[in-house]
């Protein structure tokens, strides 16, 4: 009877005895060892993968926490930049004015009371040194039809809302009217991207002096360096930069000195002396001297 477990039971009929081997006896309780130890250790898994988790929360709280603090500072700071940078477009635009005033007194105040170029230098002139003149001085039309949308001088910009003085002339056309050069030269600068006030533009030197910028283009068709005729298309009116409107920007300097455009665009063979009474600013006297010179050494 060693080997085996004996399970009475009473009833009012008497008692009866059950005899249960021993081996039934361990697997028993070796299932009920397991069930609990299965029971124990989910409980504990189930604690531990909530600690993970609250853990695992804390830290991320933690962490968008710490990206808002700094996404509110570098907000700070972009309004503080912006601030900053608006301040210095203001000067900048302020310095401009200024410069611009500059111009102004100097190429206006002072060089507008020169006299005007003798008789003895224009009658000296033949057809030729005109026909001359007329190929490496700015002049004529670099657009064929054109609208004159504002002039050279003081006026409200039309995007600022502010008075500025404005160096050039704009001449309004459809987009992409072929633009022309005014005189023989050669291309200092290109700006092909729509980059800056200007956007697109193109910057041409010329003899004796002088250069003619052309801005706001659609798209260039010259680069630097390249040798250009008059009268060649070098770009396409556009509205690039700074701009309310197709039409092409156009300056003329002499000697970094600014002038008025419109005398060059209405100058000719026929209205040729015209431009020595109109235009104040250049040395004509001495620059045709030295062109009626140029061109004599030329045909020897």
């Amino acid at each position: 009877m060693k080997n085996r477990l004996i399970i009475t039971v009473s009833d009012i009929k008497g008692t009866k005895s059950y005899n249960v081997h021993q081996f039934i006896k361990k697997v028993l309780l070796s299932v009920i060892l397991i069930v609990l130890l299965v029971i124990g250790g989910s409980f504990w898994l189930i604690s531990y993968l909530n600690d993970e988790i609250l853990s695992v929360k804390k830290n991320k709280e933690t962490e968008l926490k710490i990206l808002n603090e700094k996404e509110e500072k570098l907000l700070a700071q972009n309004k503080l930049y912006s601030i900053q940078i608006k301040s210095k477009v203001k000067d900048i635009d302020e310095l401009n004015q200024k410069l611009d005033e500059i111009h102004t007194i100097i190429g206006v105040g002072k060089n507008a009371t020169k006299s005007e170029i003798t008789k003895k230098t224009l009658a000296a002139i033949n057809i030729d040194k005109k026909k001359y003149t007329l190929m490496v001085i700015p002049n004529g039309k670099p657009l064929i039809n054109y609208r004159v949308s504002s002039n050279f001088g003081y006026r409200i910009n039309p995007i600022t809302k502010r008075k500025q003085f404005h160096r050039g002339i704009d001449l309004a056309a459809p987009k992409k009217t072929p633009i022309r050069a005014t005189a023989d030269g050669i291309v200092e600068h290109v700006q092909p991207k729509n980059i800056g006030d200007y956007g697109r533009v193109i910057r041409l030197s010329h003899n004796y002096g002088f250069k003619t910028t052309f801005a706001h283009m659609n798209k260039t068709l010259v680069k630097i360096g390249d040798i250009v005729k008059k009268g060649q298309i070098i770009g396409l009116v556009g509205t690039s930069g700074r701009s309310s409107g197709p039409h092409l920007h156009y300056e003329i300097r002499y000697a970094s000195t600014l002038l008025n455009p419109k005398n060059f665009i209405k100058w000719n063979l026929d209205t040729y002396d015209t431009i020595f009474k109109n235009e104040r600013k250049v040395e004509w006297e001495s620059l045709i001297s030295l062109i009626k010179d140029q061109h004599q050494m030329a045909l020897q």
